[in-house]
């Protein structure tokens, strides 16, 4: 075993996770497309069970992939036992879709209460209403998806006494908010390393938060192996923001993400400035 090996088993797990989410989007995206305004009021059911469906499929490959993963660092880091963590909550996850789903397609259905569809006016309403529904269902289907694989890692994380500490991974240009929550580095568990010096962050600082199209991974830190080179620099570069930021507790965080954001915005717009 290398750290190479590690580093590159945790980029093709964030990887796995992304495609499991983006392929869900465009399957929920797809079939979205195939339905009118009248199937959603009447047969609202039935379409609650097939987008259940599709949530639970794409969840379940992302659990099983978190899971595999788990034992994977483990291997990688000389563990030779195989780690059996937890089940799925099914009821939870069921709970979770049917809020997504009703709540997403609520604003179709009070507009069909009131609307005529033979007023081309309203007709448009429903059109934009319905686009917006199903682009929302899709974005909060790939957040559903990519739960699964969450789920794994943190009941295995609570669990498996081998680990040590975890750390956040993101995508190569993240929001403000995931930028402060990688900038905590390496986060060491409770009890379990007695030779470095324990952190917890507690509410708002808690790394195992994830927000709408967020593709973060919290991911397991073992002895013997340490957090990924690139995952490391960009934790310090943030730190050394968070450090720089006026402020403390929440008036600080306030600072650093509207600085962070800002920063990201000029720098995507004149990225497209140079390309157009």
């Amino acid at each position: 075993m290398t750290q190479a090996d590690f580093d590159r088993a945790s980029r093709q797990y964030y990887n796995e996770q992304v495609a499991i989410s983006g392929a869900l989007i465009t399957r929920v995206l797809r079939w979205w497309r195939t339905l009118s305004g009248r199937a959603v009021q009447t047969d609202s059911d039935a379409l609650w069970e097939v987008y259940r469906d599709m949530v639970s499929d794409a969840r379940g490959r992302s659990h099983s992939a978190g899971t595999e993963f788990h034992n994977r660092a483990r291997e990688l880091s000389g563990h030779t036992s195989t780690f059996r963590g937890g089940g799925r909550d099914m009821t939870a996850e069921t709970r979770q879709a049917a809020t997504s789903f009703f709540v997403q397609t609520a604003p179709v259905t009070r507009a069909l209460e009131r609307g005529r569809l033979d007023d081309p006016e309203f007709l448009a309403e429903l059109d934009d209403l319905m686009g917006r529904a199903g682009t929302n269902l899709a974005r909060d289907s790939g957040r559903l998806a990519e739960q699964g694989g969450r789920d794994a890692l943190a009941d295995a994380r609570e669990n498996d006494s081998e680990v040590i500490g975890y750390y956040r991974m993101t995508d190569a240009d993240p929001c403000g908010f995931c930028a402060m929550l990688a900038s905590r580095g390496l986060v060491y568990t409770e009890g379990r390393n007695a030779a470095r010096r324990t952190r917890s962050w507690l509410n708002d600082q808690d790394p195992d938060q994830y927000h709408p199209d967020c593709h973060c991974q919290t991911l397991p830190l073992f002895r013997g192996v340490s957090m990924p080179e690139a995952d490391r620099r960009k934790a310090e570069e943030y730190e050394r923001k968070w450090r720089d930021t006026p402020g403390s507790g929440a008036e600080q965080l306030k600072n650093f993400r509207e600085r962070f954001d800002a920063e990201r915005r000029a720098r995507r717009a004149n990225e497209r400035q140079a390309q157009g």
